[in-house]
């Protein structure tokens, strides 16, 4: 009789399991379930230095250009066309927001492990509006951390 009656137990829990999650059920989980960063696959925000960074590639990238001590601005956004209006509505600017500008090099470096259609589209909207402007800064996208270094030796010997 008792195997009978943890059996029924167990059935009753296995119901459970495959009713549907309640919203507050789900609230509580979900930072679980969920990627920090889900704009970005694999991207998980990261601190150091008391700085938030959008992945740990980002972060190895700033490290690399700290210890070298090679002059850089973080985040530099670039608007990629302007606001305006159309019919009678307000259209946001389509803006770009790089990981780290060099002045002295005049390169811009962009971390990007993986390479996506909108990523892409930006990057060639950038390189747009600088060549609009009569300006040509060099931009990198190192994929990993190998690139990451490769590139900081080049920027080393230059």
């Amino acid at each position: 009789m008792a195997t009978t009656k943890s059996k029924n137990q167990n059935m009753k829990s296995d119901k459970d399991k495959n009713r549907p999650m309640s919203l507050a059920e789900f609230r509580k989980i979900r930072h679980t379930l969920l990627p920090e960063n889900r704009k970005i696959k694999n991207a998980r925000k990261v601190e150091s230095d008391g700085i938030l960074f959008d992945s740990r590639l980002e972060m190895f990238m700033y490290s690399l250009l700290k210890e070298a001590g090679i002059r850089f601005e973080r985040q530099k956004r670039y608007t990629l066309q302007p606001s305006f209006r159309y019919n009678e509505v307000a259209i946001r600017p389509i803006t770009y927001t790089v990981d780290f500008w060099l002045p002295d090099h005049n390169l811009i470096i962009d971390t990007k492990g993986y390479h996506t259609q909108q990523g892409d589209m930006r990057i060639k909207m950038l390189k747009w509006s600088f060549s609009s402007a009569g300006v040509s800064p060099r931009i990198e996208t190192p994929k990993n951390q190998t690139e990451c270094r490769t590139l900081l030796e080049e920027l080393k010997r230059s």
